[in-house]
């Protein structure tokens, strides 16, 4: 069955190469951005003939040439082994994290940066407050902690009302440490913008748990995860101290 499937994709993937392979690729492109409604920079060709890979945000899908068919999963190449899309789809977190920037972002880092996180919290998560807990021990290690507000709820939910009141406060690193502990949260409002950017990003990004935490090199991870095999991940020394914490914000 396996060498069945294996004959049936390259025969599909034959037959697309043929029909498109007289089509130019920039206009390919062209009209797939037309029709899809991207930017033709996010669209380019994919390793498997006659198909394309399409950048949503920060998630990556395939779309073949005649704009028929839209594709989600990874390609994998059965000669080396590798999978090609995890590459890609690392880089288009960082890629939408730089674009997004630290001014969304309650940032907590040491004077000498190591590695960087970038957090999706949400106030009212058990294991998002777990994580905070560490975030001074993973700071002494020289590791930077970006957080961004996701509140599972929703919009307009309690704990989107504490986000938006901790970023609304005039010392937001304090209001957010206290509000982590479980402290009462004054309500405050502003300029909501920052806490929707990371409620919008999450939910580009398809995740229904938190915290999320995406390394300075895209990989994801779902979930709360002991510090000292955050450490090890994130190739870090634990009871190393850096200097200590610094404010960006």
């Amino acid at each position: 069955m396996k060498r069945f499937l294996i004959l049936l994709c390259l025969c599909c993937c034959c037959a697309a190469s043929s029909l498109y392979a007289a089509d130019d690729s920039t206009a390919v492109i062209a009209r797939l951005a037309r029709q899809l409604g991207v930017k033709p920079a996010d669209i380019t060709p994919a390793p498997i003939p006659g198909v394309y890979r399409l950048l949503l945000g920060p998630q990556v899908a395939y779309v073949s040439a005649d704009g028929r068919y839209f594709l989600r999963g990874d390609i994998i190449d059965l000669k080396s082994g590798n999978n090609l899309t995890v590459a890609e789809r690392d880089q288009a977190r960082v890629t939408y994290l730089k674009k997004l920037g630290e001014s969304d972002m309650i940032v907590f880092a040491p004077a000498h940066i190591k590695r960087s996180i970038t957090v999706l919290t949400d106030i009212d998560c058990d294991y998002c407050r777990l994580l905070e807990q560490d975030r001074p021990a993973l700071n002494a290690m020289g590791v930077e902690v970006r957080y961004l507000f996701y509140p599972r709820d929703g919009v307009g939910t309690a704990s989107w009302n504490k986000a938006v009141s901790v970023w609304c406060a005039k010392d937001q690193k304090t209001a957010f440490t206290a509000a982590m502990q479980g402290k009462p949260v004054k309500p405050l409002k502003c300029d909501a913008a920052p806490v929707t950017a990371g409620y919008e990003f999450g939910r580009l990004l398809g995740i229904d748990g938190t915290p999320a935490i995406i390394t300075d090199r895209g990989k994801m991870i779902a979930g709360y995860i002991p510090i000292d095999a955050m450490a090890d991940m994130l190739g870090v020394e634990p009871g190393h101290a850096a200097s200590p914490a610094g404010a960006k914000k």
